[in-house]
């Protein structure tokens, strides 16, 4: 099972905190953790996840798009 990384991992200078922020119920969170580790959804969906599960962990936009693969701008939409 493949653990979810949080901001507390992260320890790069140059990142500052968002001030894009997600507040995430417990059971919204599971939800979107077991799609995220889900082999029958889109990629692009997992993905989405992902990046909705590390705003919610208040990581920086710049980890969370060095995390997932993808532009900051991206991250936005």
């Amino acid at each position: 099972m493949a653990a979810l990384t949080t901001h507390r991992d992260f320890s790069m200078a140059r990142s500052r905190k968002t001030a894009l922020t997600i507040h995430l119920t417990a059971d919204e969170r599971q939800a979107l953790m077991a799609w995220q580790r889900s082999t029958t959804i889109p990629v692009g969906h997992a993905r989405r996840e992902r990046i909705i599960l590390l705003l919610a962990d208040r990581v920086p936009i710049s980890q969370i798009a060095d995390t997932v693969g993808i532009s900051r701008r991206f991250v936005y939409k």
